[in-house]
């Protein structure tokens, strides 16, 4: 079995791990990354879409920012602004745009991550961030296509993070909470279910903190939807 495809599923934590990174990980290789996100002390925050250096997201998702430059330069300073050097984000995909595989195209998208001061980002991959491209997973602490656990940031209720929403998860019937990307703001209501996106009503373009989201969704209505104000 390929490292870069084994399935962790210890401690009733599961995690679906890509190749781990030239720049870590930070933790023993036979720890999956929820483990890790459960024994950290530091502080997490998360956030989604990107699209970094991706031009055709201006017009796709309705960006109003005057050139892609603009829009890299406005998503990196919130990320500066709101997450610390040691602080630890996890992005929920679509950190860039689908041609990054390619050499000019991904220079230019390592050239943006080294613009931004956290050195712990871990990403969940979407579904524009390339795929079996070791140099693009290179720049994140870890690579998944799925999280699943419960105490991450001691937070007792299971998280399930995934760059898309879906309808059920693992621990949603005993209160679990799910976090995504994809839908740009325009997902449907669900209850327990968030979109952490840049694009999401009321994320200002800036990441959020973990435990900020998850008390927020403690108080959402049973069949309502939580926006980050």
């Amino acid at each position: 079995m390929k490292l870069h495809t084994w399935t962790a599923r210890v401690l009733d934590l599961s995690c679906s791990c890509a190749d781990r990174t030239a720049r870590g990980p930070r933790y023993p290789r036979v720890m999956s990354t929820a483990q890790y996100l459960v024994t950290t002390k530091r502080r997490i925050y998360v956030t989604a879409d990107t699209h970094f250096g991706h031009e055709e997201s201006l017009a796709i998702f309705a960006r109003k920012f005057a050139s892609v430059e603009e829009m890299d330069s406005a998503f990196i300073d919130g990320i500066n602004e709101v997450v610390g050097a040691k602080d630890i984000l996890i992005h929920l995909g679509d950190f860039t745009g689908p041609r990054a595989w390619n050499a000019a195209e991904f220079k230019r998208v390592a050239a943006l991550r080294d613009r931004i001061v956290c050195r712990r980002i871990h990403l969940v991959r979407g579904n524009h961030d390339p795929l079996d491209a070791r140099k693009f997973d290179r720049m994140f602490e870890s690579v998944d296509d799925y999280i699943s656990a419960r105490g991450i940031a001691t937070i007792d209720e299971r998280l399930v993070l995934f760059h898309y929403p879906i309808e059920q998860w693992q621990g949603r019937p005993n209160g679990g909470f799910h976090l995504h990307g994809h839908v740009h703001g325009h997902g449907e209501a669900v209850a327990r279910r968030c979109d952490v996106g840049v694009d999401a009503a009321g994320n200002n373009m800036r990441p959020q903190l973990l435990s900020d989201v998850v008390a927020r969704l403690r108080q959402s209505p049973a069949s309502g939807f939580v926006r980050i104000k």
